[in-house]
């Protein structure tokens, strides 16, 4: 399977950045070598105290989908991502885009940007709802 021949470099199709968080979860043979070299100050890391800015997860089967997206969320930073890649040709057993989509509506996530990477992976990025990550200002006075 061949990730070559895209219009840029994986990593600027992920929004990889200098110094940010990136980890990978289940890639698939080759993945690997197309995603790297990562930009100056970025690591590829299995986890982070201050969060993962950019997760990537390959999923083939749904009840995998479920499990790691939900384990991948609690490590995400504020402003983080979680990208799913499934199998461009589905059947009964791997998760849909659709699938991947209501997964996600129901752990606080939605989905934001879609990739295909080739003809037999394609990629949601899932960010956390909302307008602002930040809490709101408390309302109550001293």
């Amino acid at each position: 399977m061949s990730f070559s021949g895209l219009l840029a470099p994986l990593t600027s199709l992920f929004g990889v950045r200098p110094g940010m968080n990136v980890h990978v979860q289940n890639p698939p043979e080759g993945f690997l070598d197309a995603f790297l070299p990562l930009p100056e100050g970025a690591a590829l890391v299995a986890d982070s105290k201050l969060g993962l800015d950019v997760q990537i997860l390959f999923a083939t089967t749904k009840p995998g989908l479920l499990d790691h997206l939900s384990r991948l969320i609690q490590k995400m930073s504020v402003l983080g991502s979680v990208w799913v890649c499934v199998p461009a040709q589905q059947d009964a057993y791997t998760p849909s885009e659709d699938f991947v989509r209501l997964a996600a509506v129901e752990l606080g996530l939605t989905d934001t940007k879609k990739l295909m990477l080739n003809t037999e992976w394609n990629a949601l990025k899932l960010q956390r709802k909302g307008s602002s990550p930040r809490p709101e200002k408390p309302l109550a006075r001293a």
